[in-house]
């Protein structure tokens, strides 16, 4: 070997080495963070530090991706230290199957922050006392022959391990932020998807927050609906469109065929068996049994230009009669607005919306002491924070299935063992108790 291969040589080996020291340390102080967050500080998830953890887990997950490729691919580096704390961290990476996560009840996550912990003080110790040093040195790595051997045999393992950890821990993280933006209100369960429910009091008063989704087990609707008390008021959710405006609206009948659930639209038709408010106080007139409901959305005329144009947009996304056409319309939906446009709009389809439900309860709050708000998950967290302003404390929560993964697992094998199309849906999970 010549003098400018062994440079060549050890260049390469020091960025390496960088790297894997770096993925070492980064680890270190990410699992430390969240351990003294999740046990001491609690941070809350819109706070300064819970966004420097986030920051900081990022960071890891992407020199993890690294570790992992050149673990397989550079024959110099010491397994024994590196694997088990590769192994580790990909388990994390991949949502930590078999160990129960939610945003709403951290206590999992201690588990997860200590784990991840002992993983890396583990590999830092058995390189201590392997070499003496806590840390990895370039210089003190064995020669290795066949290197171009080695590395060919090794690329398309290295690169189908690094894709499959890439693609998973994606798909780890979507349960996370859908958990995130909820707060808890939306939870992937072990046997499905979960929403909460949530009691608020103020005196004599309740108020009963309900997580809702687009979809779900009809079982869940009905079985809502009937166990709302027949004194309560039900502030129903449902954007109207009296003039007639929208080109395309989103339906949720095809995505929850394709998943064998049915979709909100369930409730609505067991709201029909409600009271309208105002009722008729004539004393002439027969008493209407409850529940009583009123329509507290606001109709499409009252939102901007924009926020209509992406409405009709989903629209067409849930119309489509194939996954492929579907994903080809989220992907022209996607180009079409900018991220500035897109927050304006969700903050008028929740924020909005949210405002208009909360004025109509301030209208009903004095003559109803059960008050039902059975809306989408994403509005929960608004609405709590505004029964809290207005003096109710949560009393108690509960988690309720709403979509169970056998469901949809037995509704997509059957329409594949039929050889018909398979439409494309949403994939529904399950949340889990709480309080």
């Amino acid at each position: 070997m010549t003098q400018a291969s062994t440079e060549r040589r050890s260049w390469f080996l020091v960025l390496i080495v960088f790297v894997i020291n770096a993925f070492l340390a980064v680890n270190a102080v990410s699992a430390l963070t969240g351990l003294v967050d999740d046990t001491v500080l609690m941070s809350p998830m819109d706070g300064s530090f819970f966004g420097l953890r986030t920051q900081i887990g990022l960071l890891a997950m992407v020199l993890t991706l690294f570790a992992l490729a050149f673990v397989i691919l550079v024959p110099h580096l010491p397994k024994l230290v590196l694997w088990p704390v590769v192994v580790v961290l990909v388990w994390q990476n991949l949502g930590a199957p078999g160990l129960e996560r939610s945003i709403s009840d951290r206590k999992p996550w201690v588990a997860l922050d200590a784990i991840a912990l002992a993983g890396v003080a583990l590999a830092f110790a058995i390189n201590k006392l392997s070499s003496g040093h806590w840390f990895l040195a370039a210089s003190r790595l064995p020669l290795r022959e066949n290197l171009v051997v080695r590395t060919l045999i090794s690329m398309p393992i290295a690169a189908l391990a690094v894709a499959f950890v890439a693609i998973g821990s994606v798909v780890a993280a979507v349960p996370v932020f859908i958990e995130q933006q909820s707060r808890g209100y939306l939870h992937f369960a072990a046997e499905g998807l979960e929403v909460r429910e949530t009691i608020m009091r103020k005196g004599d008063r309740t108020v009963h927050l309900v997580g809702m989704v687009h979809i779900g087990e009809p079982s869940f609707y009905r079985g809502l609906y009937a166990s709302i008390p027949k004194d309560a008021l039900i502030l129903a959710e449902g954007v109207t469109d009296r003039e007639g405006r929208m080109k395309a609206k989103p339906v949720y009948e095809n995505a929850a065929r394709g998943l064998g659930l049915e979709s909100q639209g369930e409730f609505q038709k067991q709201l029909a068996n409600s009271t309208p408010v105002p009722v008729s106080t004539d004393p002439a007139l027969p008493v209407k049994p409850g529940p009583y409901v009123v329509f507290a959305d606001i109709d499409i005329s009252e939102l901007s230009p924009a926020t209509t144009r992406f409405l009709e947009a989903v629209g067409t996304i849930f119309q489509s009669p194939t996954l492929a056409e579907a994903l080809q319309r989220y992907i022209d939906v996607a180009s079409k607005f900018t991220d500035d446009e897109v927050k304006s709009i969700m903050d008028e389809i929740v924020n909005k919306r949210n405002q208009r439900a909360l004025s109509v309860f301030d209208k009903y709050a004095s003559q109803y002491k059960k008050i039902y708000l059975p809306w989408g998950a994403l509005h929960m967290p608004g609405f709590e924070d505004e029964m809290t302003r207005r003096g109710y404390r949560i009393e108690s929560q509960r988690m309720l299935p709403i979509a169970r993964y056998q469901t949809i697992i037995d509704a997509l094998t059957g329409r594949l063992g039929a050889n018909r199309p398979v439409t494309w849906h949403l994939p529904p999970h399950s949340a889990k108790r709480s309080g």
